[in-house]
């Protein structure tokens, strides 16, 4: 079974994360799936936006794959790694039409991550979001430092990712990572609904025009800070805190 499910609807397109056995953890094989279905459609003329969404009514994304990542130890294997999610959320970042995040669980670490790769969130209410990279000792990898930091300013960027802790969906949108926050699942389609048909309203040369402005000023920030990104994250990845703090977690967590 796929690890990603689309659903064309007229304009857009809906992706959902299916791994629900799994929190909907991030998997590299998944990153490469996302690429790959992204690129298939972003010449398609008639689409005019992506929803990006989690399977079930728990996790958007619950992180990176613990247990296929911890088997990465080498610097290929690292550069890999890095390489394969960010070139996902860098394919979500720069697409050419808006992609919508539908939180509809928890999205943390590599989840929030995604999430705020994309141009809008909406959540409901019992989603959290963190970044939670700092308890396992390790810095993000696939760009989340740079958009939170784009999204909340350089002070409530700190305080998040040094503390790592996850927050309401109501926290989120007072920060400004959120854009909307809705009751229930339900509420969130219907939210989703309006906000797709304001996009139906618009022409795809306008809709793509704009993206494309928009994509070359994000495309700047990020361009500015990846490298310093990947090296820190190599640093602590490799650095024995990290293992040390996994090796832990993994003594503590039932068999």
């Amino acid at each position: 079974m796929s690890d990603i499910l689309q659903e064309r609807q007229s304009s857009y397109l809906k992706l959902t994360i299916n791994r629900p056995e799994a929190s909907n953890a991030l998997s590299l094989d998944l990153f490469g799936e996302l690429s790959e279905i992204l690129s298939e459609n972003r010449e398609d003329p008639d689409l005019k936006s992506v929803v990006v969404t989690g399977q079930g009514n728990k996790c958007f994304a619950a992180g990176g794959d613990v247990k296929e990542l911890n088997n990465v130890r080498s610097n290929e294997e690292i550069n890999q790694m890095i390489s394969i999610g960010r070139q996902a959320l860098n394919t979500i970042r720069f697409y050419p039409v808006p992609v919508i995040a539908l939180i509809n669980g928890h999205a943390l670490g590599g989840g929030a991550e995604l999430a705020l790769s994309c141009d809008y969130r909406i959540a409901v209410e019992s989603a959290s979001l963190g970044f939670s990279q700092s308890k396992l000792n390790i810095t993000t990898a696939w760009g989340g430092v740079i958009d939170l930091i784009d999204l909340v300013g350089n002070s409530k960027a700190l305080l998040i990712l040094l503390e790592g802790n996850a927050f309401s969906a109501e926290k989120a949108k007072e920060w400004g990572m959120v854009d909307w926050v809705v009751p229930a699942l339900e509420d969130g389609l219907k939210t989703l609904d309006s906000k797709l048909d304001s996009l139906d309203r618009c022409s795809s040369k306008v809709i793509r025009g704009y993206k494309s402005i928009i994509n070359q000023n994000r495309k700047k920030h990020h361009r500015s800070l990846e490298k310093i990104e990947t090296e820190t994250f190599i640093q602590t990845w490799s650095d024995a805190d990290h293992w040390n703090t996994v090796e832990k977690l993994f003594s503590q967590s039932p068999s």
